[in-house]
């Protein structure tokens, strides 16, 4: 069973996670598993479904500020970089001023985005951590009333590099793709 890597983000790990999840529910529902079998793996989903929420409320704040409030810091470091000939007198005042905007720009992402972005990130990798050893936990615990086939029944393919969950290929989604072991168009 191949696990996702440490170094994938927290979006990936979430859908890994949920991926697990939905597996799991599945064999729950659908399996010929005794009922004490199912009861305890009814357990672990009400516990999985508790790591993921918080997994989750880690990875949005976090993709939230990366795709609202750091691009736009991003924007003004990219603007304060082109120069506008017309407004300047000479040469020298372009470059100074060009200079003095692109250092504001840049004092700005150091000193507002910076910090908040550090300590979301940091966020983050505890909630990741946290879901990668609740995982390791319940493979102890569902191999222990399943099989190893079972146990790794759930687990979802992963592309080659383990970086992310193997999809059908879809225009839309930039994570999907066959470049996984096993698994041909």
């Amino acid at each position: 069973m191949e696990k996702l890597s440490r170094g994938a983000s927290g979006l990936r790990h979430l859908r890994w996670a949920r991926e697990i999840y939905a597996t799991l529910a599945a064999h729950v529902e659908q399996s010929d598993l005794a009922s004490d079998r199912k009861t305890a793996l009814k357990k672990e989903l009400v516990r999985l479904d508790k790591q993921i929420q918080n997994l989750s409320a880690a990875v949005k704040p976090y993709r939230d500020f990366l795709e609202r409030e750091r691009v736009k810091y991003r924007g003004a470091i990219r603007a304060a970089h082109l120069v506008d000939d017309t407004v300047r007198t000479s040469a020298t005042d372009t470059v100074a001023a060009q200079y003095e905007q692109i250092l504001r720009a840049e004092t700005a992402f150091q000193r507002e985005a910076l910090p908040k972005q550090r300590a979301l990130k940091a966020n983050l990798e505890v909630a990741i951590a946290e879901t990668r050893a609740h995982l390791e936990e319940m493979d102890i615990r569902v191999a222990g009333i399943t099989s190893e086939k079972f146990l790794t029944s759930i687990y979802p393919p992963l592309v080659v590099d383990r970086s992310r969950v193997a999809d059908d290929p879809d225009d839309d989604d930039d994570a999907s793709g066959y470049e996984c072991e096993g698994l041909t168009p």
